[in-house]
C-alpha cells in the first residue's frame, strides 16, 4: 500500500510546471514514484516568493534514491565531476560530411 502523500519528502524545489514534469518523470522512469506539489500562482503581476515554487515530493523510504539520482542527473546536465566538462563535444563519424 502507498504511502500517503502528506508524508512524503520534499527532494526539490523548481520553478516552472514544466521542470516539475521533466523531474517527476525522470524520477519515475527511474522507478521512484514522485509528486509535484504545486502553490504556484501564475495570474497574479507581483513575485509572490514561496507561493511560486513547486515541490517533488516522494515518499520517505525513496528520499534518499531520489537526492541521489537528482544530483547525477545534475553533474551530467552541469559537465561537473568530468575530465572534458566545458569541451565540446566530439563529431561522430560520419557528421559533418556534407559541408562544402
Amino acid at each position: 500500500m502507498a504511502e500517503e502523500p502528506g508524508e512524503w519528502e520534499i527532494v526539490k524545489v523548481v520553478g516552472t510546471p514544466e521542470e516539475a514534469t521533466i523531474v517527476v518523470g525522470f524520477l519515475n522512469s527511474s522507478g521512484i514514484e514522485a509528486e509535484a506539489e504545486s502553490l504556484h500562482v501564475s495570474e497574479l503581476p507581483t513575485d509572490l516568493g514561496d507561493l511560486s515554487e513547486i515541490r517533488i515530493r516522494v515518499p520517505p523510504g525513496q528520499a534518499q534514491d531520489a537526492r541521489a539520482l537528482l544530483d547525477s542527473r545534475e553533474d551530467v546536465a552541469t559537465g561537473e565531476d568530468g575530465e572534458d566538462s566545458g569541451e565540446p563535444l566530439e563529431e561522430a563519424p560520419g557528421e559533418g560530411q556534407g559541408e562544402p
